[in-house]
């Protein structure tokens, strides 16, 4: 088996316009994967896809990438549409970890995908401070505390979280060269392990 990734590509168009710079970034985790000898695919969530044919790449996939601008303080409404239809179908969910003898206990540890991990990668106009200075708008609970939903999301399906990555400023004080490289350390240290041999 050899190591596999999916890149969920969630850079959406609003009012006509949005998404270049997040499928930028799909291609650059592509690009610099494919040199780490990992298998890449990925999937323009506002295009057209097909609901048993992403549940099969998940099955598939041994890291899923999520690529997602930050929309009103969460991902557009095309990937919470994907979550919605995919990740409901058989051999991607489980169940939600309960028992009928008792039901107050162990809710969302039924996930049947727990050899997969995801990672969360995400462009905001907010700066970095909105989301780590104690006081300041997202109340220092970070980028995985704003991202809380979807990142309970995947470990419902089982899944691992591996440390998610975010470009700031990307609307009112740009510095897009810095991220991408930030973007190719930040793969390269987490996806440093040797693919796996068939």
């Amino acid at each position: 088996m050899s190591n596999n990734v999916l890149i969920l590509d969630a850079g959406c168009q609003n009012y006509g316009k949005g998404g270049e710079l997040n499928h930028y970034l799909s291609r650059i985790a592509e690009e610099e994967l494919t040199k780490l000898g990992w298998n890449v695919e990925i999937t323009l969530i506002d295009s057209q896809w097909e609901t048993a044919a992403e549940a099969e790449k998940i099955k598939k996939a041994d890291v899923i990438i999520v690529q997602t601008p930050g929309w009103w303080m969460s991902t557009p409404w095309q990937l919470k549409r994907y979550e919605d239809l995919v990740f409901v179908q058989p051999g991607v969910v489980g169940n939600d970890g309960r028992s009928h003898l008792h039901p107050d206990d162990n809710y969302g540890k039924g996930g049947i995908l727990t050899d997969k991990k995801f990672m969360i990668s995400s462009t905001w106009n907010a700066p970095k401070t909105a989301f780590d200075r104690k006081g300041d708008f997202f109340e220092g609970r970070g980028v995985d505390g704003v991202f809380f939903p979807l990142i309970k999301a995947f470990e419902f399906l089982g899944m691992k979280q591996l440390p998610s990555f975010m470009c700031n400023d990307v609307v009112k004080n740009p510095h897009i060269g810095e991220d991408v490289k930030r973007w190719k350390e930040h793969l390269r240290r987490v996806f440093k392990i040797e693919p796996k041999l068939p």
